[in-house]
């Protein structure tokens, strides 16, 4: 029995999102403080809104990183599938997937409630979630990228000739 291979898209997502994780103390340390859209204040306002829970903020952290590791692979995964129909020059090296992600940040996070209206936050936020959702779509499509061989390569021939 063999082990189940991840899809090519997941794992993409899920480097992208790790990559995402690591960069959030530097982007915390830049701002003097979490973001408005830090996963624990996602959670903590998602949860109230949704359900009428309150989180701890230790439990918060824990279902928004749950969140966070879910909704990145399978961005990853859409990605993956879309990604065949895009033309090399339209995916830009992942800033194509990075500006979806932002625009679809931008408007989901303040329409489910879970930020203040866009218009509010301060322009580090705004440059740095930028800088974050570019991060994932560049280390995604990278990924891809070298999982994927370039349309026009032809298969190497293995063996000796004339045999």
């Amino acid at each position: 029995m063999s082990a189940m291979q991840p899809a090519p898209g997941a794992l993409a997502g899920a480097l992208g999102t790790l990559a995402v994780s690591a960069w959030e103390p530097a982007r915390d340390a830049l701002l003097g403080h979490p973001p408005v859209y830090a996963v624990r204040s996602l959670a903590t306002l998602g949860a109230r809104r949704a359900w009428g829970v309150r989180l701890s903020p230790r439990s918060a952290l824990r279902w928004g990183l749950l969140a966070r590791w879910l909704y990145g692979p399978a961005m990853g995964t859409l990605y993956a599938a879309l990604r065949p129909r895009l033309p090399a020059s339209v995916r830009l090296g992942g800033l194509t997937l990075g500006a979806a992600v932002a625009l679809l940040e931008h408007v989901a996070f303040p329409l489910l409630r879970v930020t203040p209206p866009w218009r509010t936050w301060s322009l580090g936020e705004k440059a740095l979630l930028d800088l974050q959702v570019m991060l994932f779509g560049v280390v995604t499509e990278a990924v891809l990228s070298r999982r994927t061989p370039p349309h026009d390569a032809k298969p190497r021939r293995v063996g000796v000739a004339g045999i």
